[in-house]
């Protein structure tokens, strides 16, 4: 298998990237886009059964469980590292005021996303997973409308200029404090919708005791930093022990192991993965994503014939980008924010990126949504993100400040 191993390694990884540079799409998409889309390539084409009569199974049989286990890992590191970064910054006057916003935007998508929902199971019980009822289903569609995409939105920020404004530092509190939002209702709604034999209740205790034993460890480790300078070596393994046990705990409560990777990362000290945590996250995205996008992009299902495809991807794109941009510039406008930046605020807050793909794919590998819902909320994402950066240069056009908050709000960030 070395040889279709080291192959399927070169097609994953710099294929996406030297495609990504080619069409000159990188400053408009994510490269997990890119990765996506070219997952999609390969099944629409006919070159994944291509590659597979050449001995390169990119599903399926040890290397396809070799790739799968590498994307694991991959989006794994990544959701700690975001946990790592879940917590807005402190000890500002008047920083808790991106609360309502993040509650209005959030809570609003999802209310009228979980309506939808709702709707779409009574109507088409068919899109329903195997380990969904209709509300389960309809919370689902509320729960991935609303997410907001934390590291795109970083990235977002750093090419605009935005980042280290009033403006650009309430965003970041508001994603990550939707970041949080989301965590939360997955592991409730996966405690709802777990086929295992434990109760939803009994699954929601053992997780605040995995909670409680994470934070148990980040008193230990702040203890073991404060006594003396340890190598990097030491915090690495430390750290990465830490998030695997944490994952193998969700993952055998019936939740899944990337909640135990989040909640590991928002736990552990910052000190401790303050040294290597750009390498990690570089080495994760370069070197281990792209084998989990790729092989998601190769399940989806755009049935370009079938007329409901279109209404179902319709209707989720609609609620998803409409109610996180209305909710989000109207409660940032209430706030007093002038207009331009109420509206900024919400195009950047409604753009869906990579953490979308990580909340429908554990939906969908949890059987709670099927394939047609994944497809459709897979195309919205792209969507949603694709009408980000123009929404955001023509919002941007002419002579502004930068972000300037209102006089009474002291958001972080602001003078």
């Amino acid at each position: 298998m070395g040889i279709q191993f080291f192959l399927a390694l070169l097609c994953c990884i710099a294929l996406p990237t030297l495609l990504s540079r080619i069409l000159r799409v990188h400053k408009i998409f994510p490269l997990v886009f890119v990765q996506l889309l070219l997952g999609l390539s390969l099944r629409l084409s006919g070159g994944g059964d291509w590659l597979k009569s050449h001995g390169i199974d990119l599903l399926h049989g040890p290397l396809g469980d070799s790739l799968h286990g590498l994307g694991l890992l991959g989006i794994s590191l990544l959701i700690a590292l975001s946990g790592s970064e879940a917590a807005p910054q402190r000890g500002t006057r008047g920083a808790w005021r991106f609360i309502p916003i993040s509650v209005a935007g959030f809570g609003g998508t999802c209310a009228v996303g979980t309506a939808l929902g709702y709707a779409l199971a009574a109507r088409h019980p068919d899109l329903l997973g195997t380990h969904a009822g209709p509300w389960t289903f309809a919370f689902a569609i509320g729960l991935a409308l609303s997410v907001t995409a934390l590291p795109v939105l970083a990235a977002v920020l750093r090419e605009t200029g935005l980042n280290g404004t009033p403006l650009g530092n309430l965003a970041t509190n508001c994603s990550m404090l939707d970041e949080v939002w989301m965590w939360l209702g997955l592991a409730i709604l996966l405690s709802l919708s777990s086929a295992s034999a434990a109760s939803p209740a009994t699954m929601m205790l053992a997780l605040a005791a995995c909670l409680s034993v994470l934070l148990l460890v980040r008193a230990v480790l702040r203890h073991w930093l404060d006594r003396a300078e340890r190598s990097s070596a030491d915090l690495i393994l430390l750290c990465l022990s830490v998030i695997f046990v944490a994952a193998i705990a969700t993952d055998s409560i019936g939740l899944h192991p990337m909640l135990g990777a989040f909640l590991a990362g928002a736990t552990l000290p910052r000190e401790a993965l303050a040294g290597w945590r750009e390498a990690l996250n570089q080495l994760s995205q370069i070197l281990l994503l792209p084998f989990f996008f790729i092989t998601a992009g190769m399940q989806l299902q755009l049935d370009v014939h079938d007329a409901g495809f279109y209404e179902l991807t319709a209707a989720v794109t609609l609620t998803a980008v409409l109610c996180k941009f209305g909710s989000v510039s109207l409660t940032a406008r209430r706030l007093g924010w002038p207009w331009r930046d109420s509206l900024t605020l919400g195009s950047l807050m409604q753009c869906k990126g990579l953490m979308e793909l990580v909340a429908i794919g554990i939906l969908l590998d949890a059987d709670v949504i099927g394939s047609a819902v994944f497809s459709a909320l897979a195309t919205m994402a792209l969507f949603s993100t694709f009408v980000t950066a123009p929404t955001l240069r023509f919002l941007l056009r002419g002579p502004r400040g930068q972000g300037v908050a209102p006089a009474a709000s002291g958001l972080t960030g602001a003078p």
